[in-house]
């Protein structure tokens, strides 16, 4: 199960510390992108979580008072996936050529 929050830029440090800390979250693939580097206009960062329904559900009580679930989170999902296949076609390119 996925999730992913919209994080402003002051909150970002204290948002990612908390659920580092949080040993049920912490299990979870954590990971944090700028929106900015996705192409995506917002302002901040996304931090999404890839973790179990109890974990997900964890995060959403650690983050509520630093972040907000995002409502597009297949936009932010495809963004991402673009920039992996792009960077795996660069570097089998270097590889291969």
């Amino acid at each position: 199960m996925k999730e992913i929050f919209l994080v402003n830029s002051d909150n970002k440090s204290k948002a990612e510390e908390v659920v580092k800390k949080d040993d049920l979250v912490s299990r979870s693939s954590i990971a944090i992108r700028s929106a900015a580097a996705l192409g995506i206009e917002e302002d901040g960062y996304f931090l999404i979580i890839d973790g179990n329904e109890e974990a997900i559900k964890k995060a959403e009580e650690l983050l509520k008072d630093l972040a907000k679930k995002y409502d597009k989170k297949e936009q932010v999902e495809t963004k991402m996936s673009e920039q992996e296949d792009s960077a795996i076609e660069g570097f089998g390119n270097i590889l291969g050529g």
